[in-house]
């Protein structure tokens, strides 16, 4: 039977968190009992806590401004959650964009801040959460990350974004080692109804959104919310389709792999003295 996790009295984090899948995310997490901080670099996350506040008749949203590129932005963001509500507990790192085509990106502008973005903030808020969580031995703590199935499928349209969201599968499985004191978990949804459809270059029309078609933002959190609800989840990745059942791509042993390693190269340099 599966751990169920207790929200209540927790701190949450969501960056990216104004509109669309991390709002969603944030009001959630309120219903649950959760108090919230937005970080966003569009003000209309001020208004989406004031809507979460006035929803709940209680103090339970917080919108900060926050450039995910801008670490010092990002650690007093996640700072925020500690001095205002007391404490943090889970980290939601939603913040995301999408390239463009190399035809278009004749200095590869859009190419670095796909990864700044999707990769490095991401990293970046995930180590000064686990930096606080590690300074007391009763803290614990969870993280969700965005992927994609952009990390599964090449393509040629947005090649440095499924590079990035591949970069985020692997650094999630590499962290399920830290469970049970911090447990990093991930989603991969295909195409969202959200804003980033709607760019120049994808459209509403593109191939692929009409091959896939668009799932709501609704489907996407409640697999964040299982996640952060199931204890027994750990670097694990749900990739979530329209209209499909959500597949779960498990963690690896990584503490067996490791001995395994480290066993065989033992047995190698037996090997060589003999």
């Amino acid at each position: 039977m599966s751990a169920h996790y207790d929200f209540t009295g927790k701190v949450a984090v969501v960056t990216g968190g104004a509109r669309s899948i991390g709002l969603v995310t944030a009001q959630t997490l309120a219903r649950r009992g959760v108090k919230v901080v937005i970080g966003d670099i569009l003000e209309s996350g001020a208004q989406a806590a004031d809507q979460i506040n006035q929803e709940a008749h209680a103090p339970m949203a917080l919108f900060q401004h926050c450039d995910v590129t801008d670490t010092s932005s990002l650690k007093a963001l996640i700072d925020l959650a500690v001095t205002h509500f007391g404490r943090l507990d889970i980290l939601v790192n939603n913040a995301g964009i999408l390239d463009r085509p190399w035809e278009q990106d004749t200095e590869g502008d859009y190419a670095r801040r796909c990864i700044d973005i999707n990769v490095r903030s991401l990293i970046d808020g995930t180590i000064h959460a686990l930096h606080y969580w590690n300074q007391d031995e009763d803290r614990k703590g969870v993280v969700i990350n965005l992927a994609s199935t952009a990390a599964y499928t090449p393509l040629t349209y947005m090649a440095t974004y499924g590079a990035s969201k591949a970069a985020v599968a692997a650094y999630t499985k590499s962290l399920a080692s830290l469970a049970p004191k911090v447990r990093v978990n991930a989603v991969a949804p295909s195409w969202v109804d959200t804003n980033l459809v709607d760019t120049e270059h994808i459209g509403r029309d593109h191939y692929t959104v009409q091959y896939t078609g668009l799932m709501q933002p609704r489907a996407v959190v409640e697999q964040i919310m299982r996640l952060i609800e199931d204890e027994t989840m750990a670097g694990d990745i749900v990739i979530i389709r329209n209209a499909a059942e959500p597949v779960l791509c498990p963690a690896p042993k990584s503490t067996q792999v490791e001995a395994k390693i480290r066993a065989e190269v033992r047995e190698r340099a037996a090997a060589k003295q003999e």
